[in-house]
């Protein structure tokens, strides 16, 4: 088997997951957007040697080739085929799609199954997050009993995105002795969001200056942690990225509806924004950017998070 992996479900946070074990302990990462570059270029760079590891992953997000969305790039699927077929590559190839379905009829896509590792992360249901955070721990040597996972989702929220970032918090914190206790919960995690987080999504959707400015200023009286303000925002800038993307490749407001499966009424008013795709993408891009630089102890996160809101 190759090393190209075919990542898609519903939920980009669970994605975003799964391409970051790929890539743990890997420098040298390239990211195409195949809504707009074609699959020709990403493996033209997968096909070259890292000059800064030994290895590198090249991710391709939007694979919507793979789907049955109107795509008006003209991939080279002839050349993918042979890229798939070929067992000799070292570098790793992840190709990502939000969508709950692939497009089987297609002999790419059957290609891919039989060649490729492919993961299905559909959305998860609120009943099965506490399982979900006891196999995250799990992963990573922990253990937490279901009576106290169903605690935690309840306490920190039921954002996937959120709940990760809590977990590896308290990986840290925990790191002694690997066993997440209630007191551990209500000690080091972050009660779920206020309706302030809401007003401050809405208002920057809007480009309401004054109201983010009041709403941030709200959130940090409150004691609302930055990351997780962060949090927040990505999902909802990449919402609003996947509704316009969908939109204007011809999907109407309820298929919109059916593949992000998010209430109808969402969707209406993520079309009503005024943002452009390109500039969602860079929104999304100085998201990544500050979530990572935060992390990595680059930058404080309340100095980062005021400069996002300051230059959006």
């Amino acid at each position: 088997m190759n090393n190209v992996y075919l990542i898609y479900g519903n939920d980009y946070g669970l994605i975003k997951r799964e391409i970051d074990k790929i890539k743990k302990n890997v420098n040298d990462v390239a990211k195409y957007d195949l809504s707009i570059n074609k699959i020709d270029d990403l493996l033209d760079d997968a096909s070259c040697m890292s000059l800064l590891d030994n290895k590198k992953v090249l991710i391709g997000e939007n694979a919507l080739f793979l789907t049955t969305s109107i795509n008006n790039i003209n991939h080279d699927l002839d050349y993918l085929s042979n890229y798939l077929n070929d067992t000799s590559h070292d570098n790793i190839v992840i190709l990502t799609v939000i969508t709950d379905k692939l497009d089987e009829r297609k002999k790419i896509v059957k290609l891919i199954k039989q060649t490729s590792k492919v993961i299905n992360k559909s959305f998860i249901e609120d009943k099965n997050l506490p399982n979900f955070v006891i196999e995250e721990f799990k992963l990573e040597g922990y253990t937490i009993d279901f009576k106290t996972a169903n605690y935690f989702v309840n306490y920190v929220g039921k954002n996937v995105d959120i709940l990760i970032s809590e977990i590896e918090k308290m990986i840290v914190y925990k790191e002694n002795d690997k066993l997440v206790t209630i007191k551990d919960i209500n000690d080091i995690s972050c009660k779920g969001f206020k309706d302030n987080v809401f007003d401050l999504t809405d208002g920057i959707m809007k480009r309401d200056y004054k109201k983010i400015y009041e709403c941030y200023k709200d959130l940090i009286i409150l004691g609302e942690e930055p990351i997780k303000i962060i949090a927040l925002l990505a999902n909802q800038f990449l919402l609003t990225y996947q509704v316009k993307l969908l939109n204007s490749n011809g999907k109407s407001s309820k298929e919109i509806a059916d593949v992000l499966k998010v209430h109808p009424y969402r969707v209406k008013l993520t079309l009503e924004t005024d943002y452009l795709i390109y500039e969602l993408e860079s929104i999304l891009k100085k998201l990544h950017e500050l979530d990572y630089d935060i992390k990595s102890g680059k930058l404080d996160k309340k100095v980062g998070l005021e400069n996002f809101l300051l230059n959006i």
